[in-house]
């Protein structure tokens, strides 16, 4: 495979990546926000899932690095609506047991991102070198479901303090 044929291979894969990894940096700056903000009953958790998220982000960035490409060091203008947004429900309310659901939502969002990126992957499987594809299907697949844990412990922890 020449050098042309692999980048065209590798581009709508790293591209996805990219994605993603803008999208877990986004969330981290979201709760950064939130945890200066929140009750004490859900701060663990949410420095939980914040940890998590830079975690994967940090993993992502290494591995795009690892391969040539550019990884995102700051988020997109996403980061400063999740601010805002987190800043704007403080003002009015506690950030309490109630943002549990709205931080699985976006933990699910998360989870379709990663979605992208092995859905561009299974496109150019064939195209690909095997540990190459082995590699970012292995990274993508972990980290998808680290997070389908997350919104699972989001919801076991909001039906707790619920009741």
């Amino acid at each position: 495979m020449s050098m042309t044929s692999l980048d065209k291979a590798t581009g709508s894969v790293f591209d996805a990546m990219q994605s993603t990894t803008e999208a877990l940096i986004d969330a981290v700056h979201g709760f950064d926000v939130m945890l200066e903000k929140s009750e004490p009953d859900i701060k663990a958790t949410l420095s939980d899932v914040r940890d998590t998220d830079q975690r994967q982000a940090d993993e992502l960035r290494s591995f795009l690095t690892s391969h040539g490409r550019d990884a995102p060091d700051d988020g997109s203008y996403m980061s400063a609506v999740h601010e805002g947004v987190v800043r704007a429900r403080s003002f009015f309310t506690d950030i309490d047991k109630g943002v549990l659901p709205a931080v699985a939502d976006g933990q699910r969002r998360l989870v379709s991102s990663y979605d992208d990126a092995l859905e561009q992957l299974a496109k150019r499987m064939d195209e690909l070198p095997r540990d190459m594809f082995d590699g970012m299907h292995t990274i993508l697949t972990v980290h998808r479901g680290q997070l389908e844990d997350t919104v699972n412990r989001l919801a076991v922890k909001h039906r707790a303090l619920d009741t």
